[in-house]
């Protein structure tokens, strides 16, 4: 009788736990054709992505178009001053100094005393990252945080607050690069 009873026990168990498995919908396997899914559903819809609106001009969203850069003495002096208070946000930096024209930013760097790095490649990054939010043009960054070079780049930023001309600050910064690694990405 007690084994009846005993079976008839783990019948009930088994039917419980078979009432608990779950009906839910599997998703299914992602097809590997899909990827022309918009251009076959509205074809016409992005036929004319990047097209500029008026004759003439040029296509503003374009990515494979490089970002103009700085081409004048007061966008470098702007966007210089700009770049110098954008990379001073980071915690690692206390004083920077910029000297930005067409698509390369020398930067100098002056740490605060609690970090104990150097200039490596994830701070050139980093600085990258902060000028390309001034100027999305600028694609290098010559980064220095040695003394001598630094205060040249000072010396540069000096020239440049009172520059007439954006080319013979140009050539200064060409020539200052070429001591410094330029970093792109």
């Amino acid at each position: 009788m007690k084994k009846i009873w005993l079976l008839l026990l783990l019948l009930v168990a088994a039917a419980m736990l078979a009432g608990c498995a779950s009906n839910a919908d599997t998703l299914t396997s992602p097809q590997p054709n899909v990827t022309g899914l918009i251009d076959s559903i509205l074809p016409d819809m992005t036929d004319n992505v990047g097209v500029s609106p008026t004759p003439g001009a040029a296509p503003t969203d374009d990515p494979t178009m490089p970002a103009a850069g700085i081409e004048t003495v007061e966008d470098a002096k702007a966007r210089s001053q700009a770049m110098e208070e954008a990379i001073e946000k980071l915690s690692e930096v206390e004083d920077a100094w910029v000297v930005a024209t067409g698509h390369t930013a020398l930067v100098g760097l002056k740490f605060t005393s609690q970090y104990q790095g150097e200039v490596d490649e994830r701070m050139q990054k980093m600085v990258l990252t902060r000028v390309q939010t001034v100027e999305k043009g600028v694609t290098g960054v010559a980064v220095t945080d040695q003394d001598e070079l630094v205060t040249r780049i000072q010396g540069l930023a000096n020239t440049l607050k009172d520059a007439a001309n954006l080319s013979a600050v140009t050539a200064q910064v060409e020539e200052l690069a070429q001591e410094i690694k330029v970093y792109t990405e």
